[in-house]
């Protein structure tokens, strides 16, 4: 995935996406937009991207929680309190899953010292 494709999605959720599916021209939201997605990369222990075109090597739990935190951010900047909130349960929620992945669970005994009573 690329930076302009989690732009793109964003855009999509905050109903921002012009009548004829293009996007929108703002260079002041397309700016915020890439300094959302590095904070948001950041918070889930990610690289960060230098600009839209860069591709974004993550993990599928990883990906769905960056494009609810950006529409979280963006929503925040733009005044969209109550989008705000939704998009912070999301992103908290789905942020909880992609940091929490385990890959394997070890069963192990507790060393215990065999002893008189």
């Amino acid at each position: 995935m690329r930076g302009y494709e989690v732009y793109k999605r964003v855009l999509n959720l905050l109903g921002y996406i012009n009548n004829d599916d293009s996007v929108t021209s703002d260079s002041a939201l397309y700016n915020r937009a890439i300094y959302a997605i590095n904070q948001i990369l950041l918070d889930l222990k990610q690289n960060e991207i230098e600009s839209m075109n860069d591709t974004i090597n993550i993990p599928k739990a990883h990906a769905e929680a960056l494009i609810y935190g950006v529409a979280m951010l963006l929503a925040l900047v733009g005044g969209d309190g109550e989008r705000n909130r939704l998009f912070t349960n999301i992103y908290n929620s789905k942020r909880s899953a992609a940091l929490s992945e385990v890959d394997t669970v070890l069963d192990a005994m507790p060393n215990v010292d065999g002893g008189a009573i």
